[in-house]
């Protein structure tokens, strides 16, 4: 059975996916962003005998350090452990004395975000700050933050959510202002930009997701990107159970090995390690991805202003997505809405009837994370969330990807006229 013979079997199945919204039968959350090529690369690593960590991740840390101009793109199994990484490293041995966390140390962050950013805060013995967000865009609102500081307060972590990118302009000079530690979730805005610098690069730290439904997929996987070449080499170590193998300074990697002769220097551990490694399997499958995001995020765009044209004479009824920032180039993640306060109808309501038409809808993020009970057991402060809740309690997203095409689009707006038609006739 030759490669072509099996490239062909995999297109056939892979066609067989997308023929449901190629015919305006199904219109999921997110679709396949790797094509045959892509798992034949996969496939590769397998047949070569050696699918975990090696040469594969690099070519995609290359490739994103290249893309947004960041100088260490560290690859791992997941955004979640990107987070984890960052503040375990900030609060550990290793920490630089102007950079150290200490229990009880606060990090403001905002309130509709997903639990493995809270989750790293709480896990490292710090104690989140939750700001409440912008409608329409999402990111938390810079305006809070200064009179959220407190003599505990000591880092941010942002999340740039939904393709969006926050108030960097704002945050950049609190930070500097009160010598806070920033960090950006930026997970699920991979290629977007502020002021033209890609959102990732502004913080000391940020993390990426290449999780199955984002922009590009390695199925499970992260990074985090960094400056710090000092930190970037720990980092690498960490990852890999501590290895001395990982680390890539030739003066570092050159004194553990003279102090430590009586070790084999191939299981020399020179840092305490986790084992969040990616594999060249996973890194296989996105490489050329990373080619094609450009692309993608333009097709994502075409779609979003297309839906945002369709559905702007419903704005008495839906808030919708907004990009009023001239700053701001959106990567477009999904297509949030909230349902505004009316006497029609309610977000239920709209949901099942996008649902009975086969729109898959989902809340945006994780609603206000102050409202999902495995916080109750621990320590945090919040201010007034009123958006947040609003987000919970009205808010949901389509999905939004590069294969929606002109069809496609015009079905979901003709289900949302059809929609309006009936609650809006039946009512008035």
């Amino acid at each position: 059975m030759n490669q072509k013979y099996i490239k062909k079997q995999i297109s056939k199945k892979l066609e067989k996916l997308d023929f449901d919204l190629m015919s305006n039968k199904k219109f999921p959350l997110s679709t396949l962003q790797y094509d045959a090529d892509d798992i034949m690369n996969s496939l590769d690593t397998l047949v070569k005998g050696w699918p975990t960590i090696g040469p594969k991740v690099k070519e995609v840390e290359n490739k994103i350090e290249k893309y947004l101009k960041v100088k260490n793109a560290i690859m791992l199994n997941s955004g979640g452990s990107a987070n984890y990484l960052i503040l375990y490293l900030l609060t550990s041995v290793y920490a630089k004395k102007k950079d150290k966390l200490n229990p009880g140390d606060e990090v403001i962050t905002p309130a509709v975000t997903w639990s493995t950013t809270v989750g790293p805060i709480l896990q490292n013995n710090l104690t989140p700050v939750f700001i409440d967000v912008n409608l329409g865009t999402y990111d938390l609102n810079a305006d809070l933050i200064e009179k959220s500081i407190s003599k505990k307060t000591k880092a941010i972590m942002l999340v740039n959510p939904l393709g969006y990118v926050c108030d960097m302009d704002k945050i950049k000079k609190l930070c500097s202002k009160y010598n806070l530690i920033l960090i950006e979730d930026n997970c699920e805005s991979i290629g977007a930009k502020y002021k033209k610098k890609f959102s990732g690069s502004f913080g000391k730290f940020a993390s990426l997701s290449l999780y199955q439904s984002h922009h590009i997929s390695s199925v499970e996987g992260g990074f985090i990107l960094t400056q710090d070449d000092y930190y970037a080499d720990i980092l690498r170590s960490m990852r890999a159970n501590g290895w001395l193998r990982e680390i890539t300074n030739k003066k570092t990697r050159k004194d553990f090995i003279e102090k430590n002769k009586h070790i084999n220097k191939s299981f020399l551990f020179t840092h305490i390690g986790f084992n969040f490694k990616p594999t060249d399997f996973a890194a296989a499958l996105v490489t050329n991805q990373i080619d094609k995001l450009d692309s993608f995020i333009r097709k994502r765009e075409y779609a979003a202003n297309k839906l945002i044209n369709g559905l702007e004479k419903f704005s008495d009824f839906l808030v919708l997505p907004k990009n009023n920032s001239k700053k701001v180039k959106n990567s477009w993640f999904t297509f949030p809405i909230v349902v505004k306060k009316n006497i029609y109808f309610s977000k239920k309501e709209i949901e099942n009837f996008l649902n009975k038409s086969n729109i898959d809808t989902r809340p945006i993020i994780a609603g206000n994370i102050v409202r999902q009970p495995f916080l109750k057991l621990f320590k945090y402060r919040k201010g007034n969330l009123a958006n947040s809740d609003t987000v919970m309690n009205h808010g949901f997203f389509l999905g939004l990807h590069h294969k929606l095409n002109n069809s496609n689009l015009s079905f979901i707006l003709d289900v949302f006229n059809n929609f309006f038609k009936v609650k809006l006739n039946k009512k008035l």
